[in-house]
């Protein structure tokens, strides 16, 4: 097992969310192995010191207890950790750091006109599965934000969604399912769908995998019906509705790792591949943004899509240790 796996096993089993096995395997690999028993050993006790004072950003609790760890590398012995591993460390970290309550994603409890909430929220480069009260699934994509109450009222299920994410939802005819959105709102009483609505984008797409849904625009002047293998493309600033004929297989495609762009200017892929990955992506030159590109990727790495796509029209780009640079 490499440092980076070792790291998600290590928090996994400290969040309480460790499999069945896991616990006895990291036993057994501190006991064998004196730099992971040290590294083990160093981040539990941190972990430990500041149960407290956890807060509800997942990032900022990862770099507390880093800091703390850091403060002390003049005066203990420590296993040092590459910053390439650090960066892996802190994305795959964030998607099994609980804070403390059951689950892979950031619970952040909140109350509503008196009702409890809980906030599931994604980093960029971070994707995860949620199991809402009443069954239904959700796989909350990278950079995304969900909010649904603990319990759900008698009548309605209602949730809110920031992002991206694909749903299956439990059937419950007396008790509708309806997502609310910045821009509009999705209403289902059993189905799976996807709708990608970030708060940044002009559009909100919705796609239906099985069953059927109801997209509302945000003035309520909009609403459409969608089948299996229908998408609705809602533009937020004309107010405008436009349906087509999807493939609801790529369309959650990104689920399983594959990301799939049909005629997209390079600027909205790397908006992309950024929330994706969780790597920064900067534009030196403003030509390349308006390149269009289509092509479907299967477990491609950020890089690896950019340099084929860039065989196909020529722009340059060069990666630091913080973003990648675009050029001409």
């Amino acid at each position: 097992m490499d440092r980076d796996n070792f790291l998600l096993l290590v928090t996994r089993v400290l969040s309480g969310n460790d499999e069945a096995g896991e616990k006895e395997m990291l036993h057994q690999m501190v006991s064998e192995q004196k730099d992971l028993s040290l590294l083990y050993e160093q981040y539990r006790r941190y972990w430990e010191s500041g149960k407290s004072n956890a807060g509800t950003d997942v990032e900022a609790a990862l770099a507390r207890t880093w800091n703390r760890i850091e403060t002390e590398e003049e005066t203990e012995e420590i296993v040092s950790m590459p910053r390439r591993s650090r960066r892996i460390w802190w994305a795959a970290a964030a998607a099994v750091l609980v804070l403390f309550l059951a689950g892979w994603w950031l619970f952040s409890p909140q109350r509503d006109a008196g009702i409890q909430m809980v906030e599931a929220y994604n980093p960029k480069g971070v994707r995860s599965h949620i199991v809402l009260p009443d069954g239904s699934k959700v796989w909350l994509s990278a950079d995304s934000r969900l909010r649904y109450p603990a319990v759900f009222a008698e009548g309605k299920r209602d949730i809110h969604l920031q992002g991206e994410a694909f749903f299956d939802v439990a059937p419950n005819p007396s008790r509708p399912f309806e997502v609310h959105l910045q821009s509009g709102s999705v209403r289902v009483l059993g189905t799976s769908f996807n709708i990608k609505s970030y708060d940044e984008d002009a559009l909100v797409t919705t796609s239906v995998a099985t069953g059927k849904v109801a997209f509302v625009g945000d003035d309520a002047t909009v609403s459409n019906e969608l089948t299996t293998g229908r998408k609705s493309v809602y533009n937020k600033e004309t107010k405008k509705l436009e349906l087509l004929n999807t493939d609801p297989l790529l369309d959650k495609g990104w689920i399983d790792g594959t990301l799939v762009f049909r005629s997209e200017n390079l600027e909205s892929v790397a908006l992309t591949l950024e929330r994706y990955f969780g790597k920064k992506i900067v534009f030196l030159d403003n030509k390349p943004r308006t390149f269009r590109f289509t092509g479907t990727f299967l477990n491609r790495s950020q890089t690896d899509i950019l340099h084929y796509l860039s065989k196909t029209k020529p722009f340059s780009f060069t990666v630091s240790d913080s973003a990648i640079l675009i050029g001409r």
